[in-house]
């Protein structure tokens, strides 16, 4: 009877650990199987987002280092397209960047400090220009303090810095990066003030001589990246993008771009990139697409006939390889009243099917001022653009 005990006892015990592990198990397969992407894809073209989100520890830097709104944006976006070189939206998962932190990034745009610069400032002031680390990609000043001996001869090149993170699903499922992206975004014109509040100079850099100094910058970040244990062997793209100046109503654009491999410590051949952004109508664009530009003027001179008011639109068509491959257009426009703004609209969009059906991807904003009014569409695999009425 005593022995049956010791058996029955067993018996409960066992289920009981068989529970625990099945219940273990259960949780566990439940939180491998958690999401870890967005479901929907807008197209292959874009990157399903990694879960949950994640803002960029540098997040907020773009707008106030960029020399334009237009920058930002054509940087940011551009980035995106390089990096689909490398890697594709249909193997990979995007994620904001999580490595360089604002800190870091901030750190990285100083100039170069000599121990004589760095001995003659107070601790705020070291603080301040994270002098500490002097990180700096920057050119030295040397102790040069003219602010307009410092734009011949040591201006900043570097304006900002960019990080995107990419995941395979397996990789997510450990929370392990699997590739990376850097975009060096590079002035072409350095703005400086000879004292403080007063009137802004501007000195033209030498393209050539800014693509090499990022060139140089790209192999000092990697050697920094590659010594964090996250980054030792998954392989890293470099981006440099030459931005227009401040007051350039295009964006620039990137110029090259280069692989660092995985393991390795050395960034590989750099590839040139054929792109631009162009105003329409124009005498560059002319040059470009001598029919575009006419077709372009023509839209323009059919919406004065429509509209006794309007003064003309403004359009910005992207380039690579020397063929327009998008154009957006900006419609400014009184408003009038909503009955107004649709058949506007729809006399618009009929216009652009007329002139610029052969351009795979056309977007028209029709604005009162800066308000929204009305949105044209339309994509490659589109008959007809599609139309979207904002409610006032």
């Amino acid at each position: 009877m005593k022995r049956l005990g010791y058996l029955v006892l067993s018996t409960l015990l066992l289920a009981s650990c068989s529970n625990t592990d099945n219940t273990a198990n259960e949780q566990s397969k439940k939180k491998e199987e958690k999401q870890i992407s967005t479901d929907i894809q807008i197209s292959n073209d874009y990157y399903r987002t990694l879960l949950p989100f994640k803002e960029s520890q540098a997040r907020g830097l773009t707008s106030s280092n960029m020399a334009s709104s237009y920058n930002g944006e054509a940087f940011e976006t551009g980035l995106l397209r390089i990096s689909k070189n490398v890697f594709s939206p249909e193997d990979y998962l995007y994620r904001d960047g999580q490595l360089l932190t604002k800190n870091a990034v901030e750190s990285y745009l100083e100039p170069q400090y000599t121990k004589e610069e760095i001995d003659k400032m107070d601790k705020d002031e070291r603080i301040e220009k994270n002098a500490y680390a002097n990180f700096g990609l920057n050119p030295s000043h040397k102790g040069e303090t003219d602010p307009e001996k410092i734009a011949k001869t040591s201006p900043a090149y570097l304006s900002h810095i960019i990080e995107q993170d990419f995941y395979t699903e397996s990789d997510a499922k450990r929370d392990k990066i699997s590739g990376m992206t850097i975009g060096l975004a590079m002035n072409s014109v350095y703005y400086y003030q000879k004292e403080q509040y007063g009137e802004v100079y501007s000195e033209k850099l030498d393209k050539k001589e800014v693509e090499k100094k990022g060139k140089e910058m790209a192999d000092e970040i990697l050697s920094r990246l590659r010594v964090k244990q996250e980054l030792k062997d998954i392989p890293i793209t470099f981006a440099i993008y030459i931005q227009s100046s401040a007051e350039s109503i295009t964006p620039g654009n990137f110029v090259s771009y280069a692989e660092s491999e995985e393991g390795s410590k050395k960034i590989g051949k750099w590839k040139a990139v054929n792109e631009k952004y162009v105003l329409l109508p124009s005498g560059e664009a002319n040059e470009l697409n001598e029919k575009l530009n006419n077709d372009y003027k023509q839209f323009n001179d059919q919406l004065q006939t429509y509209f006794p008011n309007f003064t003309q639109s403004i359009g910005t068509g992207y380039f690579e390889n020397d063929s327009i491959k998008s154009l957006h257009i900006n419609v400014p426009l009184d408003y009038f009243g909503k009955a107004e703004v649709i058949g506007i609209t729809q006399y618009i969009a009929d216009l652009s099917m007329k002139h610029f059906s052969q351009i795979d991807d056309v977007e028209i904003s029709i604005v009162d001022n800066d308000k929204p009014l009305a949105l044209i569409v339309k994509k490659k695999a589109d008959k007809e653009p599609k139309i979207h009425v904002y409610q006032q």
